[in-house]
């Protein structure tokens, strides 16, 4: 050990934020640090003054997953609830009692429905809202550094931190919206990082966690899975990469299955579940999902899936196609065939899958939050062309949000102005000045999902089709 190491305390060198920094970035440490703070800070004074009912409805059901040990089933997996009821087990000694109140009392029970709109302007609600997007805050965080590992040229790894960091995607979905994509995003990217450094494992491990908080990662393995068989030839290896693949997708799903089955669970109070409302739990021995009888996971890859666009013959047969489903399967046969797929290839990919998924189906504000990396690297390496393509599609994103009125726009300021909880959403307001507001938002919507084609296209006109070409030049031309 060097004299200089050696006089150096032991705390100094733990708190050395820059030990986060690959090496050949320790040099712009400075530059990074200030960057760092201003996006730190930026976070820190959003978090307590937005959220809206998706932030509430996870705050009720932490809370009394904390206080009663009872579990509100819901479409979301139920990991992400344990690691909200523990920090708010750490933190409870400043939780809002009022708030704390509402959430667990059986006596004064206020419906799901009112109960997630009406405790948005409960004192105290900014402390609630800081301590829900307390792991957002150090997972968003967790991300951008991570990003600065993955990418390895300096430059595009800083351009990539500032993107990030001030991305209004990214502030939106954790801050705003107070929703949790966010952990699973982080997880993803940690996966394409453990995968350029070979660790498959690793990469799998990482994949199997983001499918534990967001399922919607499940869909991304196949990518990797091919993008190995194409350096295996051997049968046994195959077969083992195939093994380990299935059981990163279906280990986490049986998971949360099974916490579903140990847990105990959350019975709605009966003064309201015979109202027949719109109420998540047990009443008897049956299971509510939205005022509904529902398997709640099974619930949430239905509606999946039935946001797909579709086309239906008119026939007195039922007979539906679902674009979505259709477009995924041809493009993953596509990524079969495509020769050296390599780490850029395998990002560019992942990007034209959720970029699929946006233009081809109805999709939730925070789901956008998926391709956020994928779009920024695109952004990066592709010039002014991508760049203004992106900023196209990010506007019309929030315009497409116009979709959920006031849920998404004036409802998430109501912890700062609790008035705004009576101001109209802007669907509300082009109706009221007499606009054709179904058709401008369908042509809006149209616009979107044109440029997320258009961007689909530039991206597989470079990385397919020099491919394509080889393989039906080889078949084609004759020997």
């Amino acid at each position: 050990m060097s004299e200089t190491a050696a006089s150096v305390p032991r705390w100094a060198r733990w708190t050395d934020w820059t030990r986060l920094l690959p090496g050949h970035l320790k040099d712009q440490s400075g530059r990074i640090g200030r960057i760092l703070l201003l996006g730190f800070a930026l976070r820190i004074l959003l978090m307590p003054l937005f959220g809206g009912t998706d932030a509430m409805s996870t705050s009720w059901i932490s809370t009394v997953l904390m206080a009663k040990g009872q579990l509100i089933l819901s479409n979301d997996p139920p990991p992400i609830f344990y690691l909200h009821a523990l920090i708010f087990q750490i933190f409870r000694p400043i939780l809002p009692q009022t708030i704390l109140g509402r959430f667990t009392s059986s006596v004064a029970f206020t419906p799901s429905t009112f109960l997630q709109n009406s405790v948005l302007s409960e004192p105290g609600i900014a402390i609630y809202l800081a301590l829900l997007k307390l792991p957002y805050l150090v997972f968003d965080l967790a991300t951008a550094i991570l990003l600065l590992w993955v990418i390895r040229e300096p430059r595009a790894g800083v351009r990539m931190f500032k993107l990030w960091l001030f991305n209004p995607v990214v502030l939106y979905a954790s801050y705003f919206v107070g929703q949790f994509d966010i952990v699973a995003v982080f997880f993803v990217v940690l996966a394409f990082y453990y995968n350029q450094q070979g660790r498959r494992t690793a990469t799998l491990v990482a994949l199997a966690v983001a499918i534990l908080f967001k399922v919607f990662a499940v869909v991304v393995i196949p990518l990797f899975l091919f993008q190995w068989l194409e350096k295996e030839h051997d049968f046994a290896v195959r077969a083992k990469s195939f093994v380990k693949v299935a059981v990163a997708s279906v280990a986490p799903i049986a998971l949360q299955f099974l916490i579903i089955m140990v847990q105990s669970v959350f019975y709605e109070s009966a003064n309201y579940a015979l109202l027949g409302g719109d109420m998540n739990g047990f009443y008897g021995t049956t299971l509510y999902n939205r005022g509904a009888a529902a398997n709640p996971l099974l619930e949430g890859f239905l509606t999946f899936i039935g946001y797909s666009g579709k086309l239906s013959t008119n026939s007195s047969i039922p007979n539906v196609i679902y674009l979505l489903p259709i477009a995924y399967l041809i493009f993953l046969v596509g990524w079969v065939y495509i020769r050296g797929k390599d780490e850029a290839k395998l990002w560019n990919a992942t990007a034209v899958l959720f970029l699929l998924v946006y233009a081809l189906s109805l999709f939730h504000a925070q789901w956008f939050l998926w391709a956020q990396p994928f779009l920024l690297l695109l952004v990066i390496h592709e010039g002014k062309r991508f760049s203004y393509l992106y900023a196209g599609i990010v506007i019309l994103f929030f315009v497409y949000i116009w979709r959920w009125d006031d849920l998404l726009t004036t409802l998430l300021i109501v912890p700062t102005v609790p008035a705004a909880a009576n101001w109209p959403g802007p669907m509300t307001l082009m109706s009221r000045a007499g606009l054709p507001t179904e058709l401008l938002m369908n042509l809006a919507r149209s616009a979107f999902s044109a440029l997320c084609l258009v961007m689909i296209f530039l991206i597989l006109r470079k990385d397919w089709l020099p491919s394509w070409t080889r393989i039906l030049r080889g078949r084609l031309v004759p020997k």
